[in-house]
């Protein structure tokens, strides 16, 4: 079986041939996997920085977010039948703890994530619980399907920051990002401001209609945004960048009382004067972590449904699962939006 791992300890991601899978244990289903998207999480890994460095145990598959069908299922699943279209939860919660028993098992103190913890999707199958499935309507093509997470991401950030009717300024041009400015412009921000610098993706969110588009490079960034905000700054943060110099930038400019939602990994500790950008502007700070279960799903399957003009505008790139060391190029170079990769014509030939 063709699979696409963290086969070692350092910078870089490679093929692996493994054996196929066994049927699945109880409560689990197998999926054979028709295409998955790369997402920011898979870029650490590649990337092998401090994060991924203490948290990934190597080997391990990769990848998390996909679309496949139903090809086998285990003891005691119901509801499900072999050649269902589904997508899937990527955090497995433990269903017992206090915060999945009071309604926060997005939060469960003993998740497991697919592709970081157990073997991912960046294969030619997968075994998942059944319980995390989401089956897929007929109407949301493949392309769109694999990537229920990462908009999932944006959803649950945009929701819980409450962006109807405010200034919104989001930090960070990558692929949730710009999910999360088409989503916060269908939530009815008053004015939706998104700064990059990577001027590739500066375009796609100029694509998508947005009030402002900066780099934040430029010496007169913050003067637009103030601009744009009569002169109060933005009320919402939505911070997918995990850069520092980004995140205290933004913290300088927010309106008192705004609120700010984290949700990029710095790849260390920020260094943050709380006095001054926090607490005496009365500022809320929001971890954002995972997608409600599954509120959250239930949202981006509208939105989906309601707008794949913009999913195909933020999708940039198919490739074919075989040529998956170009998207991760492609990442590194900054050249692109969202990469989804194909394992449906995959020839299961490791290359050479």
């Amino acid at each position: 079986m063709f699979t696409i791992a963290k086969t070692e300890a350092t910078r870089g991601i490679w093929s692996a041939a493994e054996q196929p899978l066994n049927a699945p244990a109880r409560g689990m289903v197998k999926v054979d996997v028709i295409a998955a998207g790369i997402c920011g999480t898979d870029y650490h890994i590649y990337s092998w920085d401090s994060w991924s460095a203490g948290r990934i145990k190597t080997p391990m598959t990769i990848g998390h977010e996909f679309v496949g069908r139903i090809s086998a299922i285990g003891e005691g699943v119901t509801g499900y039948a072999i050649g269902d279209r589904v997508s899937a939860e990527c955090h497995i919660a433990c269903g017992e703890c206090h915060f999945c028993r009071t309604g926060n098992a997005h939060i469960c103190e003993k998740t497991s994530i697919i592709g970081v913890d157990r073997p991912g999707a960046f294969a030619e199958e997968v075994e998942v619980p059944a319980s995390n499935l989401w089956r897929v309507p007929d109407a949301i093509p493949d392309t769109h399907a694999a990537v229920f997470d990462p908009v999932g991401n944006a959803m649950h950030m945009v929701s819980t920051a409450k962006v109807t009717a405010k200034n919104v300024l989001i930090v960070g041009g990558g692929p949730i990002g710009l999910f999360a400015a088409a989503i916060a412009k269908a939530h009815g921000a008053r004015s939706v401001a998104l700064q990059e610098p990577n001027q590739a993706r500066a375009a796609i969110a100029r694509s998508l209609g947005l009030d402002l588009v900066v780099n934040p490079r430029e010496p007169d960034a913050a003067a637009k945004i103030l601009d744009l905000t009569d002169g109060h700054g933005p009320e919402v943060v939505l911070e997918v960048s995990g850069n520092a110099a980004a995140i205290n930038a933004a913290l300088d400019i927010v309106a008192p009382g705004a609120i700010v939602a984290l949700l990029g990994i710095p790849a260390g500790p920020v260094a943050l004067d709380l006095g001054a950008k926090v607490v005496m502007k009365g500022v809320s700070l929001l971890g954002i972590t995972g997608r409600r279960m599954y509120e959250t799903w239930y949202q981006v399957e509208a939105f989906m449904l309601k707008n794949p003009d913009l999913m195909d505008k933020v999708i940039t790139h198919v490739l074919p699962a075989i040529d998956f060391a170009h998207g991760f190029e492609l990442m590194d170079e900054g050249a692109c939006g969202k990469i989804v990769l194909d394992f449906q014509a995959l020839d299961q030939r490791l290359p050479i």
